[in-house]
């Protein structure tokens, strides 16, 4: 099993983002995002650089099925 770790999807809408990745959590699988966003104080980062929903190379396929299924 590989311990890398991917990104599946990016989203401009952290709100989104958060969905999904609660979305994933809730079938079992570790998911995370990655935001560039300095810890918050610029949260418009995020429109830029988009949040990252990460995942272990392992549960790439199946975590990408379940997002791209919403």
């Amino acid at each position: 099993m590989s311990d890398d770790i991917v990104e599946i999807a990016r989203y401009f809408n952290i709100i989104e983002g958060e969905v999904a990745c609660a979305q994933l959590r809730a079938e079992g699988i570790n998911a995370y995002l990655k935001t560039d966003n300095a810890g918050g104080v610029h949260p418009e980062l995020n429109f830029t650089r988009g949040a990252r929903l990460m995942v272990l190379a392992a549960d790439e396929e199946r975590a990408t099925q379940i997002v791209e299924a919403e």
